[in-house]
């Protein structure tokens, strides 16, 4: 985690040229959702949703779940999605 630390592609991402779905658990400790807001505004035409949990990846469990389910669905074209709804 270190070493990702020293990682910073911000300049780059305003010319990412590809359609970006940003997901980010509201609650997430730990990447605050700021960052997940920044990276989807430095991106042309990104997309932001914010989950309702406090888990970095939602759980199966949680509402979260299915909203990501139905949101990727959403961006990847998908009639149906398995486990949404």
């Amino acid at each position: 985690m270190k070493a990702d630390d020293d990682i910073d592609v911000r300049a780059l991402l305003p010319l990412v040229r590809v359609p970006t779905l940003v997901v980010h658990c509201d609650d997430d400790r730990a990447v605050l959702p700021e960052q997940g807001r920044l990276l989807a505004a430095s991106i042309p035409g990104a997309r932001y949703v914010s989950l309702p949990s406090a888990n970095h990846l939602p759980l199966e469990d949680e509402p979260a779940w299915s909203i990501f389910l139905e949101e990727l669905g959403r961006f990847l074209g998908w009639d149906q999605v398995e486990g949404s709804g």
